[in-house]
Parts: C-alpha cells; structure tokens; sequence
C-alpha cells in the first residue's frame, strides 16, 4: 500500500483517477486510509468484535536510488539520510516525485499522521509498518539509515515494525541492530521507555535517548556527516554517576562494535566523541542514593 493508497481505494488508484475519484466521492470524499478505519470502528460498534489490531502500512521511500538500493554516491547517500524525515519531519518536503502528487504538498510526516488517523477514527488501534527498506544495508550508509529509522521508530511510538528485506547477520544494516539490542555482545542493549532528546543539528547528528529498566540511562548518536563530532551532552532531571561506558560502530571497522571505554561525566554533562560516519551509544548509569533508616526509641519516663 503506496502513499496514493493511502488516500485513494485500489478502484480509484488503478485508474489513476485522481481528479474525479469515483470510490472516494463516494464515501463522502473521504481519504482511503481514515475511511478504512472508520468503517472497522463501526463493525466493532454493531457487533461488538474488533476486527483490527494493528493500523498497519508499507513505507517505502521513494527518493531515488534509496530504497532496495545499493548506497550509490555521496549526493544519493546524503539524499537516503536525510529521506528519514519523511517519518516524521512536518517541514520537510519529499524529495521525490510524492512532492508533486498532491495531498499535503508532499510532506509525509508518516507517523505523526496515522497516529492522527487513528486517534481520529479508532482510538485504541496500535501502529505497524510491516515493510520498509532504506536500501545499502551492505554499507556504512545504509547502516547509519537504519539506525536512525531504529531511534526514529521508538521517538514517536511505532508499536509494530519489519524490514523488508533483512540484512545478512555480517552486513552493516545488522550492526545497527546490535547497538539497540546488543551492543556489547552479553545483552548490553537501549533502554525501553523513551526519554526526550534533542540535537541542536540533526541533519548531522542524530540523538535519541531511552531508559533502560536497570535505571540506566542510554544515548544513541549518530553522526551521519564525514566529519568527527565531539557531541556535548547536558542531562536534565537524571542522576548521573560520575561516568558512562561508550560503545560504537563506525566507518573505522566495519565488523565489529568497539568497546571505548568510559567518559567523564561533570555537573551533569559529557563530552562523546563521535567519529566520522558512526553509530556511538553511551550507557549512562543512575546514581544510587544511600538511604539510611534511623530508629529512635525515647527513654523510659521515670
């Protein structure tokens, strides 16, 4: 199901009637994807069975030469990054033929509008996107891609997602993987409850945050220029130990995730250097208050 899909039913969209759709004229000129929802919330309210767990699409970017593609030059390598924005950038216009397609003036912003979709139609509904591709998952770039898709996902509260096609457990696109869910080999992995993050250029430094269940706050930055970035973060409403251990996937070796050590952490912030072309994730953890209980037992009265 393809962005026209998402607003013209299969009648229309074979036909390629944009002008005079006669499907969804009438359904009182309703876009496919919102009429199809609500006509499941109906069913459950007539007979009382919900039909529809998920609210699920395909996304595919459309830009050229990114999606199930290799990772091409430098100017289709910085195109495939900065296409993750159609997941969620209300400013930014997709840079394929989709910005002249109509609805929206081509801004996708996929997630924020099927959650909009969904709380509109049929509060309660979970999201999927049960195929996606970002393409160069044998490359640096296409790694880099995906992780950002990764952090992107859990930001704006994806429940369900699968890639189509996976990459070969040696490939780069699977060291994205492991940063979020494995990143030091023994289960090391990012944390389950979103935390905000924000980075002050996204464009060339991504950074998304979660909490992990041990308290243990990780950070995930992506330096997607090819430049090395020495990324100042400062923690706001986090205890912070006096250090954080540093892992990363890089340019450098693509075979392995690296071990870097630890970096000092001071008044709540932390210099991490992030390399050129890198996937770095600083595991953060909270500092443990010593609780002391006291027991006074007044003296005997006389």
């Amino acid at each position: 199901m393809g962005w026209t899909y998402y607003w013209y039913g299969a009648y229309d969209g074979q036909r390629e009637d944009w002008a005079t759709p006669d499907d969804r004229l009438a359904n009182g000129d309703t876009p496919f994807a919102p009429w199809y929802l609500r006509e499941l919330k109906r069913y459950e309210e007539t007979h009382g069975t919900r039909l529809l767990d998920y609210f699920d699409l395909h996304y595919y970017p459309q830009a050229p030469g990114v999606s199930l593609s290799p990772a091409g030059g430098a100017t289709t390598q910085a195109l495939r990054l900065r296409s993750t924005r159609s997941l969620w950038d209300p400013t930014y216009v997709d840079e394929s033929w989709i910005a002249d397609a109509g609805p929206d003036g081509g801004i996708v912003r996929l997630l924020p509008r099927m959650k909009e979709w969904v709380a509109k139609n049929y509060p309660g509904t979970k999201l999927a996107i049960t195929e996606y591709n970002w393409g160069a998952l044998d490359h640096i770039n296409g790694a880099l891609a995906q992780a950002e898709v990764l952090g992107i996902f859990g930001r704006e509260g994806l429940d369900l997602a699968t890639l189509w096609a996976p990459p070969t457990s040696t490939q780069p696109g699977a060291f994205a993987y492991r940063m979020f869910r494995n990143y030091d080999g023994h289960g090391g992995r990012f944390g389950e409850t979103s935390v905000h993050a924000h980075s002050a250029d996204a464009a060339q430094l991504g950074a998304f945050a979660a909490q992990r269940q041990d308290g243990a706050l990780t950070l995930m930055l992506i330096n997607k220029s090819t430049e090395a970035i020495t990324a100042t973060v400062n923690l706001a409403g986090f205890s912070a130990t006096a250090s954080a251990t540093v892992h990363r996937y890089s340019s450098a070796d693509l075979n392995t995730i690296e071990d870097t050590g630890q970096v000092a952490i001071s008044g709540n912030t932390l210099q991490v250097p992030c390399p050129a072309e890198s996937i770095t994730l600083a595991a953060i953890p909270r500092k443990t208050v010593t609780v002391r209980n006291w027991l006074y037992i007044p003296s005997a009265q006389r």
